[in-house]
């Protein structure tokens, strides 16, 4: 009986490193993605990392120094977002399937994961199943 409970705990363990490992894995390809966008008329491109923060702004051209300021703000917040947009999209097919149900992604995105509660949410898991 305790071999068996042993061994199933042994297999939990496994598995569970290699859940972490292959999370950790797609952490590190979220961190190197970018996602670029470039405005309809070409004059703007935007690039963001995977978590969304702007690395890069490309003005192409002149015609936007002959812009309202508040016409080329919008039309900066357009491409960025759009890029942000690609962004989240990238990163949620990197993460899909390797999170569990209940897991908000937004904040993993933006926080990483907090490896140490989910091993301690787990071994409190399998003290619940044991009883």
């Amino acid at each position: 009986m305790f071999s068996s409970f042993g061994n199933e705990m042994t297999e939990a363990m496994r598995e569970l490193r290699d859940k972490q490992g292959e999370i950790a894995s797609a952490l590190g390809k979220m961190h190197e993605a970018t996602a670029t966008a470039t405005s309809k008329d070409r004059m703007l491109q935007a690039t963001v990392d995977g978590q969304g923060r702007l690395t890069e702004l490309a003005f192409n051209g002149k015609r936007w120094r002959e812009m309202a300021p508040k016409e080329l703000g919008a039309k900066i917040v357009e491409v960025v977002a759009d890029a942000q947009r690609q962004a989240a999209v990238t990163t949620g097919e990197l993460m899909a399937g390797l999170v569990p149900a209940g897991v908000d992604l937004e904040q993993l995105r933006s926080v990483g994961p907090d490896l140490e509660s989910m091993i301690d949410t787990a071994i409190a898991d399998v003290g619940k199943w044991s009883r």
